[in-house]
């Protein structure tokens, strides 16, 4: 990972033609919104990438948890995470791997720390995951009407649930790629309220680029992307320096996702990531004028 070098210029012109067009896609998801209210489920507006996006190695690192609520990481697993998004679920992924020996060791350092961490792969069924490591998610009957029992479900679990199919009926899926440990404990907790609730393995749940409602494996709801899965982006970070107590209230008051992480020994926050070097670029220099010693790392 290395720092660019960027120019700071950034004309008068492009600055209003970037809040212009700003204006305009927030007036557009807000009329969206409001126009899909009435929906089974509401699909939130991100611009966070999909987990699967980030990487095409055969193993990934996934925890079970935006990234603006970790606890204070050591700099070489700080500087690793990345915001992503997966079953409408913020998670955070810390690194893909090309054998399971190293994509273990990544996640046993995080276990170390408290963190549930998990081994997965987007790209192909693989059967030799610790146990221990392995990803799970719960399955959760329909009994009532979706938005009640994602809403009952949410609460009880602390956890996200989403609308799927499984052998052609309607079901839930809570706490996705979650560890099988905290799995079964939410879905023991679940039973105790009376809900149908069982443990699945990861694996078993389709892509959610290749969505079929009549596959005997859950599928999740989430509109399907163009985004080629087995694509490696090059990430892009924008980070603040972390001046003083303030500054993370401030950024997140622009990016409530931001965290603070560390590069080169040094505090920082994490504003937002990029695949778009333009985009970065731009971000980059928008922020410095505000905060005085923003940079740009790309992985």
């Amino acid at each position: 990972m290395k720092p660019l070098r960027l120019s700071s210029r950034f004309s008068w012109a492009i600055a209003t033609n970037y809040v212009a067009n700003s204006i305009f896609l927030t007036c557009i998801a807000l009329t969206n919104s409001l126009g899909n209210a009435s929906t089974a489920i509401a699909q939130p507006v991100s611009s966070t990438l999909t987990c699967q996006q980030l990487t095409n190695r055969r193993y990934v690192v996934i925890l079970d948890r935006p990234a603006n609520r970790l606890p204070q990481l050591p700099e070489f697993l700080a500087i690793a995470a990345v915001p992503c998004d997966y079953l409408n679920t913020s998670m955070t992924f810390f690194g893909g791997f090309d054998n399971v020996q190293s994509s273990t060791f990544r996640a046993n350092q995080l276990r170390a720390l408290g963190l549930d961490a998990v081994v997965h792969s987007f790209s192909t069924k693989v059967n030799d995951i610790p146990a221990n490591l392995q990803a799970a998610v719960v399955l959760v009957e329909l009994s009532k009407e979706p938005n009640m029992a994602i809403q009952q479900v949410q609460t009880l679990s602390g956890k996200n649930a989403v609308l799927a199919t499984f052998n052609n009926r309607s079901v839930l899926l809570a706490a996705p790629l979650s560890s099988q440990q905290s799995a079964s404990a939410i879905a023991t907790k679940l039973r105790g309220q009376g809900l149908a609730a069982q443990v699945i393995g990861a694996s078993l749940i389709a892509s959610p680029m290749t969505t079929n409602t009549t596959s005997s494996i859950p599928t999740n709801s989430v509109p399907t992307s163009t985004t080629n899965p087995t694509s490696t982006a090059t990430i892009y970070r924008v980070l603040v320096p972390n001046t003083n107590a303030n500054t993370l209230k401030q950024i997140r008051e622009l990016a409530p996702d931001a965290f603070v992480t560390i590069f080169k020994s040094k505090s920082y926050i994490q504003v937002r990531t990029y695949t778009n070097r333009s985009n970065a670029h731009r971000e980059r220099d928008r922020l410095n004028a505000r905060f005085a010693g923003t940079i740009l790392i790309q992985d």
